[in-house]
């Protein structure tokens, strides 16, 4: 029966290179604490994979000599990995996660299907950039930017203690230009105030600014947002 007959050596290999590929660009995001990690890029990458095979091996075998198009599952594969990808989005006071995880998921879904029809070469080269992406371009970007580095903070703090005009005073000693940009009321049993996210824009230290905004009386938390994803 055909349903049977042993994989041949390029497709069992496709599967290996897709399991590396998408493994070590997995393991990455996992590494920086992301939801989406080794496991869920191995998944998408054999999934995209699987479904490029069965794309050009398994519907001619099906169907003996019905004409198919190869490309119709594939292209599906490259529309509907954008529902996952859409999920490890997210938006929190005003700052958006995720798109870094969901732009290499989209990525392992491209290299699963690369392996599928045996374009190894250019599959590696693609996680061979990916790496540079995100592990050099990034930086060297952070880097050549550092003086206008963009920064959002959630402080909460107490009423009546003068804690945001001193943060915000703080802010700009350390040069840093300040904006905030919303504002939450906040109780608990015994104290009352807010909970402010403030954006910064300026070449100061953020940690060092961190500890001194958190020493400010009346400040309860601080919290730094807007990180890389």
């Amino acid at each position: 029966m055909q349903g049977f007959t042993m994989p041949d050596t390029g497709q069992v290999m496709a599967l290996v290179m897709t399991l590396l590929l998408c493994g070590l660009i997995g393991f990455e995001r996992e590494f920086l604490k992301h939801d989406a990690g080794i496991r869920t890029h191995i998944l998408v990458g054999m999934g995209s994979c699987l479904f490029t095979m069965v794309s050009i091996y398994g519907i001619q075998a099906a169907s003996g000599s019905y004409s198919w198009d190869a490309s119709r599952i594939a292209a599906s594969v490259a529309s509907g990995i954008g529902f996952i990808g859409a999920g490890v989005i997210f938006f929190n006071h005003d700052s958006v996660r995720g798109l870094t995880t969901a732009s290499a998921i989209w990525v392992a879904s491209a290299v699963g299907m690369a392996c599928g029809v045996q374009l190894f070469s250019l599959a590696i080269l693609t996680v061979a950039f990916y790496f540079f992406a995100v592990l050099v371009v990034a930086p060297v970007l952070k880097w050549l930017l550092r003086n206008r580095q963009n920064t959002v903070l959630r402080i909460t703090y107490e009423n009546g203690r003068g804690s945001l005009r001193e943060s915000l005073l703080l802010s700009t000693r350390m040069g840093f230009e300040s904006r905030v940009l919303t504002t939450h009321e906040v109780s608990h049993d015994d104290w009352f105030g807010a909970e402010v996210t403030v954006n910064l824009l300026g070449k100061g230290d953020v940690s060092e600014l961190v500890e001194s905004i958190g020493q400010t009386v009346g400040v309860k938390a601080v919290q730094v947002l807007g990180e890389d994803d």
